[in-house]
């Protein structure tokens, strides 16, 4: 996990956001988050990570080999986090256009919770024993998570991935899709 963190530190300390390139957006399984900031603004956390810097950081060496075989294999990991402030409609809508795109490409919803104050949608698309893509869209009164990684994920590793991804405080959700 310590290459997560180095991941999200090269990111914050570059002071340069780095956009999707035409080839991320092509990818099967893309989202763009982009509307929501018609309704929210700017998002408060944008990560989006693609094309040559994803696989510079997945060369790199790192301590925790799992981590580095993981990033080897991503193509795209975007991260965009919208303070809410009460009004979750435009999210809860754009989860609902999202995982109806995703339903329609064949990912599988393996999560899905409706709590009174808090919505989250988890989907994978998957081959035989491969993970090509994760998407998780959490929605409450406070912010809006839309999580899109794309790439080749071990399943066996799908909880590492998940978990170095702290998408809801408080939400702990075990995706061990392991064999």
């Amino acid at each position: 996990m310590k290459s997560i963190a180095l991941l999200l530190s090269l990111v914050f300390t570059s002071q340069v956001v780095w956009s999707a390139d035409e080839a991320t957006t092509q990818l099967p399984g893309y989202v763009d988050f982009s509307t929501l900031s018609q309704n929210y603004g700017e998002p408060r956390v944008m990560i989006n990570l693609g094309g040559s810097l994803l696989k510079l950081v997945g060369s790199m060496k790192h301590d925790d080999p799992i981590a580095e075989e993981t990033l080897k294999n991503l193509d795209s990991v975007r991260v965009h986090v919208y303070d809410t402030e009460g009004d979750t409609t435009a999210a809860a809508d754009r989860m609902e256009n999202v995982s109806d795109k995703l339903a329609d490409l064949e990912w599988e919803q393996i999560v899905r919770v409706r709590e009174p104050d808090d919505r989250v949608n988890v989907y994978v698309k998957h081959s035989d024993d491969r993970i090509h893509g994760l998407m998780i869209m959490a929605v409450n009164d406070e912010e809006a998570v839309f999580v899109n990684v794309l790439g080749d994920i071990d399943p066996a590793h799908i909880n590492q991935v998940v978990s170095s991804i702290d998408v809801v405080d408080g939400l702990d959700v075990d995706l061990d899709l392991a064999p």
